[in-house]
């Protein structure tokens, strides 16, 4: 979990030198302690606790190419257990295919370094269908929903964890049952970038977190990796020859963007003002350095957004409380199941019932919430 000896401690209210101790194999802690560590400290069934052994599991180095020893060592308890969760998942998903061996669409597709991003991403756009009319006549405050229908309409699962947005934006998982993972503290618009660069990366079959920021510590071959999977997420979402024909050629040589002209660009094609200034950087219209810079304002806003809505429940859930009423407790666990596990996944999970292939009793560990919300998670997703 990343804890050190004294937070787990903490964590489980106990003394540091017990815990070191029953590290050391002197004594052992009670079953109630035990049961403590399991569920509140370090998020383990509690059977794995009884093994002569440890179960044998890959490091974050083996599944995270892209980060650095120092970087894995350093990571928070939030980010290992969402790395934990979408491993979980990913194991379930082999569970529910175990039965078939359907090849998913998407594995049809291939990208190479050698191909230019811009026209891999052209053909990307033709492989899954999507014409530029018909992004342009989405709603901005929908296209994230579109566009994660089209990425799983070709077989790949999209998941959406609350993770620290520090540490990833979002991540991938390859193996059998390759993966997307997206940060929901991100806006859902600067989600959609975040989406197909680790669609991108799943096309060369490489996972990884991305992070946003520019190292020089990354291995070369990766680094070209990142760097075509940047240019081919700018470059499906906002095609070249289209956008050059949407910018005056006064615009073609601005290196500073209002927030405003960009709000215009990215209402044009559905998309945020982050993709947009991506787009202006790859075109060399726009500096890596004041991307960043707008960024960090944008993710600073949009933090603070998140921040005040967070204490504003606070404020809301304690007034409740002291005057006897009770709290909702939060998002709907049916509208969270939706949202973090994606309609195809859940469908899937569904039919596997239906069909024999998995116990009822088995439903919560598949979609995350008591058996009590199943009946409104099926009515939501009927609509």
């Amino acid at each position: 979990m990343g804890y050190s000896q004294e937070e787990a401690a903490h964590k489980g209210s106990l003394k540091e030198h017990q815990v070191r101790d029953w590290e050391e194999g002197k004594g052992n802690p009670t079953y109630a302690q035990l049961e403590t560590l399991a569920y509140s400290v370090y998020k383990r069934p509690l059977a794995i606790f009884f093994r002569s052994t440890p179960p044998q599991e890959a490091s974050i180095q083996q599944d995270f190419r892209n980060i650095t020893n120092a970087e894995a060592e350093h990571l928070s308890p939030e980010m290992r257990l969402a790395l934990r969760k979408a491993k979980h998942l990913q194991n379930l998903i082999g569970r529910l295919n175990s039965d078939t061996a359907t090849t998913p669409k998407f594995r049809q597709f291939q990208v190479s370094v050698q191909e230019k991003p811009e026209e891999a991403a052209k053909r990307f756009r033709e492989f899954i269908g999507l014409s530029i009319q018909e992004q342009k006549s989405w709603n901005t405050e929908t296209s994230f929903e579109q566009f994660k229908i089209k990425v799983e309409g070709i077989g790949i699962y999209v998941f959406q964890f609350d993770m620290p947005f520090q540490e990833a934006r979002a991540f991938s998982l390859t193996d059998d049952y390759p993966i997307v993972v997206l940060n929901t503290a991100d806006a859902r618009n600067g989600r959609i970038f975040s989406l197909f660069h680790e669609v991108c990366h799943l096309l060369f079959n490489t996972g990884g977190i991305f992070k946003d920021k520019e190292t020089s510590r990354l291995k070369a071959a990766y680094k070209a990796i990142e760097d075509f999977c940047n240019r081919f997420a700018a470059a499906f979402l906002i095609p070249d020859e289209l956008f050059k024909e949407d910018i005056s050629n006064r615009d073609r040589h601005v290196q500073e963007w209002s927030d405003e002209d960009l709000e215009r660009l990215a209402k044009l094609y559905s998309v945020s003002k982050e993709v947009v200034l991506r787009k202006l950087v790859d075109m060399r219209l726009a500096s890596k350095d004041f991307l960043f810079a707008k960024k960090a304002g944008w993710d600073k806003v949009f933090q603070a957004f998140r921040d005040a809505q967070r204490s504003r429940a606070k404020e809301q859930a304690q007034l409740a409380k002291e005057r006897g009423e009770k709290t909702g407790g939060g998002i709907p666990q049916e509208i969270k199941a939706v949202s973090e596990r994606g309609r195809p996944f859940i469908r899937q999970v569904l039919d596997n019932y239906e069909h024999g292939r998995i116990h009822y009793s088995d439903l919560p560990d598949y979609l995350g919430v008591k058996l009590e919300h199943l009946a409104k998670i099926i009515e939501r997703i009927s609509k």
